[in-house]
């Protein structure tokens, strides 16, 4: 039985990720900030993801790292970078190796299987966002956890759309969508099988 803690369990996609872990059959461990509400089963912790010290005893005997933080608006204010650097050092202190992080397709902006409305509407208006994320990367890049970025397109909150395609580097062509139960499904998918190591898996409809 696997065991992973999902960083940011209490948004919209993370939540999602621990209710499909369960369903796996996954040991889950919950870390949020405040205090939310989970399934049964769920070990809730509070952890601060900037801080390395309050992560190395959450992630400590994990199997793998989950991190679907999001920041509340359009700016990032370092979230992801400084989550990076903390997950980091919190994993080499505990020993734990497997990592895997939601960035966006947006974090490359040369990707030429971007619409166009894409990159002239969404791409500005998240411009910080994405760069704070494409940080996140380089930052677990140069370290030597066994890593994942799993960049979906546009999340929607809505059912599963059933199949959808999965390209490394670069956004499924003509796709620009992708339910956040999808990306769930994904991510507990990868964990499981660890197929994507070292690889960027973007997601589309």
């Amino acid at each position: 039985m696997a065991a992973i803690v999902v960083l940011g369990a209490a948004g919209r996609t993370g939540q999602l990720i621990v209710e499909e872990a369960l369903r796996a059959g996954f040991e889950v461990t919950a870390a949020v900030r405040s205090p939310a509400a989970f399934p049964d089963g769920v070990r809730v912790v509070n952890a601060d993801v900037r801080d390395a010290d309050s992560l190395t005893e959450v992630v400590r005997g994990q199997d793998a790292v989950v991190s679907a933080i999001g920041a509340p608006g359009r700016k990032a204010g370092n979230l992801y970078s400084d989550g990076a650097r903390a997950t980091v050092a919190a994993m080499r202190e505990a020993g734990v190796d497997r990592y895997l992080a939601i960035t966006s397709v947006g974090v490359r902006p040369d990707d030429p299987h971007l619409s166009w409305w894409y990159r002239r509407l969404i791409r500005p208006i998240g411009r910080d966002l994405y760069a704070d994320m494409a940080r996140l990367e380089e930052i677990v890049r140069a370290s030597r956890l066994d890593w994942t970025f799993v960049r979906p397109t546009y999340l929607r909150d809505s059912p599963s759309g059933g199949a959808y395609r999965v390209t490394d580097n670069s956004a499924p062509e003509h796709g620009w969508k992708i339910a956040r139960v999808d990306v769930a499904r994904f991510i507990v998918g990868e964990v499981r099988e660890h197929r994507w190591s070292h690889r960027a898996p973007s997601l589309a409809e």
